[in-house]
């Protein structure tokens, strides 16, 4: 994962002539760590900050005796030597209880300042199982969903709540009951009229125990509880539904919902339009990532014939770029960013071309009609405004990171999951739907919303650099690269860090860094600005106080798009991939490690606020699907094209020069051969 910004930081030695590329790949198992963990800054600081304070008392005892300097000196090493902190007060508490007690105690969880600290995995689901009296606070909620999958799979976690649930409503002894079709218990006629959940055998009971001669006291509040657990148990089902909606992809899931379902309409007939409500918005949601990841398929595609063509044309050809299919240019012109959710229309019958126009007539800064097909050379000719670009880009962000489910993250690092599965708690529907799978996490491992992201970030550093190559003219390139820089600074602007980045990296990138004919003319002191803004020296200090700054604007705006907060994706992956590694799952007493948990959670659940935000600016789906969609050169004939408009000057461009060339010519042969084969 340290590789994460490797490529941008290869990137910004690209005008000395190396050969730097953009691309960020998530390769989560590797153990570099080069990079250091970053939780380990704070301790740094820490010592260093102890150190300097030191300083100044070292420099006056050494204007004393040799015997009085060697006794201070040996004072402020006994200072300097970190002291031992002392031990963090640890008290306990039963599961479903706010007492806490100092004395541990055999399945208590274990507290450290008022925040839940660690505790054994049974335990802590018996912790999410609401009572009629007790619920679970929110952020263990999320924190506990997000990670415990690393432990248990999520339908065998909500198999265990459920029949925790029902167990002690048993216990209580209540929810053990046989109903019959009237509501009555046979032997305890009176009390079920009162604890019925109809209304109508309530007003019986409330009729029959108006008399002197009931010895069943009515016991109203009885039957309240029951139905209060009930509705904390769909209420509990609800934020799982409405926080992690990707789960319930899994059909074993599914069923455990409709077996918790049924316990607690049983119990309160009300529950059913409520539990019909959240299917209808699982429903859609779900409709929405099906939409989503067939456009992403599409993408795929045509990336490959992209790909494929460059080898069979290595040569730059102005007229490359190609027209949207129909479902495409419906799903971006058409789909409304709400919060994530909501079905997205896509549809066959709507008409590029005209929508296109549409968009781009109504739009504010445009002085002339739409180009046409035929007129289109660049970015430039479809949006000569650098702040409606910046608009356009932004609409993309935050279109793929509502699609990015928070668990993702977590899936990402998931290790082998059949080493943890041993110690999950088994039901019976272990066995279903198992298939190929096994017991490993391959069957929960869904990232491609996560990594389609990255996947963005690499071409929009790729369009930025093939935008500039494809111009034969030096002013005209000038004019491109200044127009690209205009739309990152207005990219900062807005708040969106990752577009901004994905600019600097593609014109970093070594065949338009050793252009240095261009780059004489360009006005580049903006460039050296933004540049300064995402340095990635000090673990990118400058751009994590930026960060916190919009997020305090975030926090107080009164505009939707001061709200905007899009962060340099890869780095944000990166942070947290050094706090999964940096941090045990599980402690020594075999406790799950839950402060890791809530660390984990604390950061996702930023993400989550931040790509809950609707764009704010009207959608250009012309630029917006030319920005998708346009071809996008690869790293060979990039170069290709660069040593095109500026021949190799030295021997390294030289020996450069021809070792793409003959990388492209056997590519080619290659493919040429595979089509003989399969003609065969």
């Amino acid at each position: 994962m340290s590789s994460s910004n490797g490529g941008l930081s290869n990137a910004t030695n690209g005008r000395s002539g190396s050969t730097g590329s953009a691309n960020i790949n998530l390769n989560f198992n590797r153990q570099d760590r080069t990079a250091g963990p970053e939780i380990g800054a704070a301790e740094v600081i820490t010592s260093t900050s102890i150190t300097h304070k030191a300083l100044p008392e070292l420099k006056t005892q050494r204007s004393n005796s040799a015997c009085q300097a060697h006794e201070s000196l040996s004072t402020l090493r006994r200072r300097v030597q970190p002291e031992k902190s002392p031990e963090k007060p640890y008290s306990y508490a039963a599961a479903q209880s706010r007492s806490l007690d100092k004395s541990p105690k055999e399945g208590h969880l274990v507290y450290c300042e008022g925040r839940l600290h660690s505790g054994q995995l049974e335990s802590l689901i018996a912790h999410m199982v609401p009572t009629h009296e007790y619920y679970p606070d929110k952020g263990f909620v999320f924190a506990f969903l997000l990670s415990a999958r690393l432990f248990v799979r999520p339908h065998e976690l909500l198999a265990q709540i459920s029949n925790t649930w029902e167990q002690q409503q048993q216990d209580v002894g209540v929810g053990s009951d046989v109903v019959d079709d009237v509501g009555q218990i046979p032997g305890r006629q009176q009390l079920l009229s009162i604890n019925s959940a109809s209304p109508l055998t309530q007003r019986k009971g409330s009729a029959l125990t108006a008399g002197p001669s009931s010895e069943l006291e009515p016991r109203p509040q009885q039957r309240t509880n029951v139905q209060r657990s009930a509705q904390h148990c769909i209420r509990l089902l609800s934020e799982w539904i409405e926080i992690f909606p990707y789960d319930f992809r899994d059909e074993r899931l599914m069923q455990q919902v409709r077996i918790l379902a049924r316990k607690c309409v049983y119990i309160d007939n009300s529950l059913g339009k409520q539990v019909s409500r959240i299917l209808q918005l699982l429903v859609s949601r779900l409709t929405a990532l099906e939409q989503y990841e067939e456009f992403l398929q599409t993408l795929s595609s045509e990336e490959a014939a992209s790909q494929q063509q460059q080898l069979q044309h290595p040569q730059l050809h102005h007229n490359h770029h190609h027209h949207l299919q129909n479902a495409f240019q419906s799903f971006l012109g058409n789909s409304s960013h709400a919060n994530g959710s909501g079905s997205v229309p896509i549809s066959g019958t709507s008409h590029p071309s005209s929508s296109a126009h549409t968009s781009a007539s109504s739009a504010s800064n445009s002085n002339s009609t739409t180009p046409q097909p035929d007129e289109v050379f660049g970015i430039m000719d479809m949006c000569p405004s650098c702040a409606q670009l910046a608009h356009q880009l932004t609409a993309i962000e935050l279109e793929r990171l509502s699609h990015i489910g928070p668990e993702e993250f977590v899936q990402a690092f998931a290790k082998d999951y059949q080493s943890q599965g041993n110690d999950s708690v088994k039901d019976g529907n272990r066995s279903k739907g198992s298939g190929s799978c096994g017991g490993s996490l391959n069957d929960m491992k869904k990232t491609r919303n996560l990594e389609s992201y990255v996947q963005w970030f690499n071409r929009l550093s790729y369009l930025t650099a093939t935008e500039v190559v494809k111009y034969p003219k030096k002013k005209q390139r000038v004019r491109v690269i200044e127009y690209w820089i205009e739309t990152a600074r207005e990219c900062f602007n807005i708040g969106n860090f990752n577009s901004l980045m994905a600019i600097i990296a593609g014109l970093n990138l070594a065949p338009i860094g050793r252009l240095k004919k261009t780059w004489a003319k360009v006005q580049s002191a903006k460039f050296s600005v933004l540049e300064h803004q995402m340095d990635p020296t000090s673990n990118f200090n400058s751009y994590r106080s930026t960060l916190k700054a919009a997020m305090w604007r975030s926090e107080g705006a009164t505009e939707e798009r001061e709200r905007i907060i899009i962060p340099f994706f890869s780095l944000f992956v990166k942070d947290l991939y050094f706090l999964n590694e940096g941090c045990s799952n599980r402690l020594p007493n075999n406790h799950i490690n839950f402060e890791k948990c809530s660390q984990l959670a604390k950061q996702v659940m930023e993400f989550n606020e931040w790509k809950k935000v609707s764009c704010p600016f009207e959608k250009l789906a012309n630029v917006i699907a030319y920005l998708q969609h346009s071809a996008v050169l690869n790293e060979n004939t990039l170069s290709m094209a660069s040593f095109e408009c500026e021949p190799p000057e030295n021997t390294e461009e030289k020996d450069r020069y021809k070792t793409v060339k003959a990388e492209t010519k056997q590519q080619l042969l290659q493919q040429l051969q595979e089509q003989q084969l399969q003609s065969q």
